[in-house]
């Protein structure tokens, strides 16, 4: 299989430029740090939901990630993540094209109105 570039200019690339991270959490797009992510960047990040969790699964896989959906306790010391993040769930064919396990009713429904609201 021939290695193919990360394109330079994508929606996550731009987030990162502002200084958020995003990371997948049991199958769900986070970012952090909170206090940074505005309006105008949760309405980015609706629009671009797709092309970002896109990007973050080819960098899992190119970078050989154990976990790329993030289903293990995470403990990678990153202190902004510290300040707090936001949850964007994602839809069922989203997440079957991952090869995320089935939606658990109990800890991963996020409801529509909470993307990008929700707190942690």
């Amino acid at each position: 299989m021939a290695l193919t570039v990360l394109p330079e200019n994508t929606p996550l690339t731009q987030l990162r430029a502002q200084g958020l991270e995003a990371e997948f959490d049991r199958a769900r797009l986070v970012m952090y740090p909170r206090p940074k992510i505005t309006n105008t960047i949760r309405q980015f990040v609706v629009d671009n939901l797709e092309a970002i969790v896109d990007e973050l699964n080819l960098e899992g896989y190119y970078t050989k990630n154990s976990d790329p959906l993030g289903y293990s306790a995470r403990n990678n010391g990153d202190v902004r993540r510290n300040q707090g993040w936001l949850i964007w769930s994602l839809d069922d064919p989203t997440r079957a094209a991952l090869g995320a396990k089935p939606v658990d009713l109990t800890i991963d429904s996020v409801p529509d109105s909470m993307n990008g609201n929700l707190a942690i």
